[in-house]
């Protein structure tokens, strides 16, 4: 029995180790994707300026793709923010808690935020369907506005659940084997 035990919990260690490094790489892609937008925000602003200034011909889409590119960089950023752990919190409460009450709590509130995003993406879907009748103003090329509102919502609400899904795993971990763990509900990266 004990073996068996040992077993699994090297299973449930190497699974919990898997799905940080997996949701690691998708934080490295999301703050690449962010970075990347913000490059070209701020390239398309100083080729405005120099259009606008120098030959008196402005780019006229240029105010449209910046507010959808910081759409894209605040939801990637919120993802992000998440697995980081720099999300608001009110930490007093819980640090004063044994380990296991304050695992017990924390998987609570990661079943709230996992219900909160679920509720979000049930109401967004027939939302992006309506959206898509919808096309952008000033672009080149008609694209459906929910590529630039109700898709990076979608795209951040399931990375955001897969990360709430890892930390309430981890704090059912850390509730039921009540060993004191720093590796438990650590930010992704660390």
């Amino acid at each position: 029995m004990p073996q068996s035990q040992n077993i699994r919990k090297k299973i449930m260690e190497k699974l919990r180790v898997l799905i940080r490094t997996i949701l690691y790489r998708i934080g490295q892609i999301e703050m690449l994707l962010a970075a990347t937008i913000l490059i070209g925000i701020v390239l398309m602003i100083f080729a405005q300026v120099l259009l606008n200034s120098g030959l008196g011909r402005p780019i006229l889409w240029e105010q449209e793709v910046g507010a959808y590119g910081l759409v894209w960089i605040t939801f990637l950023g919120a993802s992000i923010a998440l697995k980081q752990m720099r999300h608001v919190t009110i930490v007093s409460f819980v640090g004063g808690l044994n380990f296991r009450l304050r695992n017990l709590i924390r998987a609570i509130i990661w079943l709230i935020i996992l219900f909160t995003i679920y509720s979000l993406i049930h109401e967004l879907t027939p939302i992006m369907k309506i959206e898509a009748r919808a096309s952008t103003v000033t672009l080149p090329f008609d694209f459906p506005r929910s590529y630039f509102f109700s898709v990076p919502l979608m795209v951040s609400c399931y990375s955001m659940a897969l990360t709430s899904t890892l930390f309430l795993f981890e704090a059912i971990l850390g509730f039921s084997t009540q060993v004191s763990s720093k590796k438990l509900l650590s930010p992704i990266g660390d």
